[in-house]
């Protein structure tokens, strides 16, 4: 079929339709919209005292999920090696949802302006609803596509080795959170850590909702990822591995979106501190950066080992 052949036959194409109009209203609604509302003004998805590191990443998302989805309205389903449309936009879309969980709890209510608490901006409510439908969509498009042929069984060499890769990488994800992620002066937080004091550096007040100094409440999140990547890297080292999900859908690809979620928490982290001088990046931080990237690498390399194709 022709590229105008294939977008006449997506015309009438009620998934494709919708992974376009949920991907453009989600890009529109963390773009424009306000992340964060205080007594002074509101605050976009850009400032540090708005959106910062995961504003910022919730656009960079936003704008990928309609690049994926204008790649499906014109007929083409292979991205990278491995990795196609549908697990791509099942990844991001994941991410794209919890973005917007990590950012009001796990953020939002930690960095109050001279003692100032943030209220959620319009953005985040009006952008959850077409989040939360992407992943839900993409499961279902995962499920209609025809199943791949040819995929390769690991070795028993490469599965233990990817196992034990992934093992580590999900110890880093676990632990890391527990050390320092965060310096405010003096003052060094991890996303588990709660102080009696205020520290308060310039405009800034490290608190939480003036109950004590916090961290970025984000170690639970990560806990429960690097929990579920560890146990089923455990379970592939048994001799009969463990079950894929499906053919378009493989351990590999869950490892990925996983992986992608544990590593762009983190950099979103990073990021937010390069726009206050007031606030560092602890060791911690960049560790667990490092960890969920090492989960993204094992999970390309079995695609690549595999002979996976992208759906």
């Amino acid at each position: 079929m022709t590229l105008q052949q294939r977008l006449l036959a997506n015309l009438k194409n009620p998934w494709v339709l919708a992974h376009l109009i949920l991907a453009g209203v989600y890009l529109v609604f963390v773009l424009v919209g306000d992340w964060a509302k205080r007594k002074e003004g509101s605050y976009d998805a850009f400032e540090f005292f708005g959106g910062t590191g995961f504003g910022i990443l919730g656009v960079a998302v936003g704008v990928a999920l309609c690049l994926l989805a204008l790649m499906r309205f014109a007929g083409y389903s292979k991205v990278l090696p491995g990795l196609g449309v549908e697990q791509l936009t099942l990844a991001l879309g994941v991410f794209a949802t919890v973005n917007i969980f990590a950012f009001v709890f796990g953020w939002l209510p930690v960095l109050p302006v001279k003692k100032d608490p943030a209220g959620t901006g319009w953005a985040l409510v009006a952008a959850y609803w077409p989040a939360s439908f992407i992943p839900q969509l993409g499961i279902l498009t995962v499920a209609r596509t025809l199943p791949n042929k040819g995929i390769k069984p690991l070795s028993v060499v490469d599965r233990t080795a990817v196992s034990l890769l992934a093992l580590v990488a999900a110890v880093g994800v676990v632990v890391f959170p527990f050390t320092t992620w965060l310096k405010v002066g003096a003052l060094k937080l991890s996303t588990f850590d709660g102080r009696n004091e205020c520290a308060e550096m310039g405009d800034i007040c490290i608190d939480t909702l003036g109950k004590g100094a916090s961290g970025p409440r984000l170690g639970y999140l990560l806990l429960i990822i690097g929990l579920v990547v560890g146990v089923a890297a455990l379970m592939r080292l048994r001799p009969k591995g463990l079950a894929e999900p499906g053919p378009n859908m493989l351990l590999s690809h869950c490892l990925f979106g996983m992986g992608l979620t544990a590593f762009l928490v983190p950099l979103a982290m990073i990021i937010t501190t390069t726009q206050n001088e007031a606030i560092e990046a602890g060791i911690g931080l960049w560790l667990s950066l490092v960890s969920g990237a090492l989960m993204i690498a094992v999970s390309v390399y079995e695609n690549y080992r595999r002979g996976a194709k992208g759906a």
